[in-house]
């Protein structure tokens, strides 16, 4: 193992922190957006790269292929283990079609 620690309790963003790193500085230095590293974190989405790209974040993270696939599945599992996201609520249309609407915060958010 590169790294050391438990790689069976480190996510996306554990594998971040040990390698000393912030957000923005990954993505930076794949040259991606600190969006998609923030979402491969919270298990939003997975990472998908190029072969060089994958060396890359290999190398970044300091962490071997294992650690990096463990992760990820982690930080996925997690994500459903969260709460859903914004209540949502069917509004009937006159044409009696159902419509999906999300229900917005009291901050308008």
């Amino acid at each position: 193992m590169i790294g050391g620690g438990n790689i069976k309790s480190m996510d996306m963003e554990a594998l971040r922190e040990r390698a000393g790193l912030t957000r923005f500085e990954v993505a930076y230095q794949l040259g991606i957006s600190e969006t998609s590293v923030r979402n491969w974190e919270t298990g939003r989405t997975e990472p998908t790269m190029t072969p060089q790209k994958f060396l890359e974040i290999l190398g970044i993270l300091k962490c071997t292929p294992e650690e990096l696939a463990m992760a990820s599945d982690k930080s996925i599992s997690q994500r459903h283990k969260r709460k859903p996201g914004r209540p949502r609520k069917v509004i009937e249309n006159n044409n009696g079609l159902n419509e999906v609407q999300t229900i917005e915060s009291a901050t308008g958010h």
